[in-house]
């Protein structure tokens, strides 16, 4: 059987830490996305939910492109954070997503293009690795128009 780049995608996000969660439609990832606020936003912590514009399969990562400051915020600043992203959007690597790019700078609406790979990490406290000090704790992908 052929790896597709969804399933490219899903083993690299998972590698880098991010849950991938494959639903089947929009109403099935409202529902996902309900049901990790219920779990997660019950235990006192924030979620935060965006759109990915584009995933890249070579490194499980989310394009998420934000004009609007609070958007990008709740990339960074809740706990949990949720991205929703479509099948349809995954691309093979970064080289491929260089024309997506091109046209965002050229229309000059989005002000933050962030590449998101997993939850947040750092090991610049005496080298020791990190998580969840500088972003969320958890990433969470929802990834519309797969097989659940």
């Amino acid at each position: 059987m052929q790896e597709t780049t969804a399933d490219i995608f899903i083993a690299r996000a998972e590698a880098a830490a991010a849950q991938v969660h494959v639903v089947p439609d929009e109403a099935a990832a409202e529902r996902e996305v309900e049901s990790i606020r219920a779990e997660k936003g019950a235990a006192g912590g924030a979620v935060g939910v965006v759109r990915a514009a584009k995933g890249i399969a070579q490194t499980g990562t989310c394009i998420v492109v934000a004009d609007d400051e609070a958007l990008r915020l709740d990339t960074m600043l809740p706990e949990v954070s949720v991205i929703l992203l479509d099948r349809a959007d995954i691309l093979p690597d970064l080289p491929s997503a260089a024309p997506f790019l091109r046209e965002q700078q050229t229309q000059g609406r989005a002000s933050y293009v962030s590449f998101i790979t997993g939850p947040s990490r750092t090991a610049d406290i005496e080298r020791v690795s990190a998580i969840g000090v500088h972003g969320p704790l958890e990433l969470h992908i929802v990834l519309i128009g797969g097989r659940p």
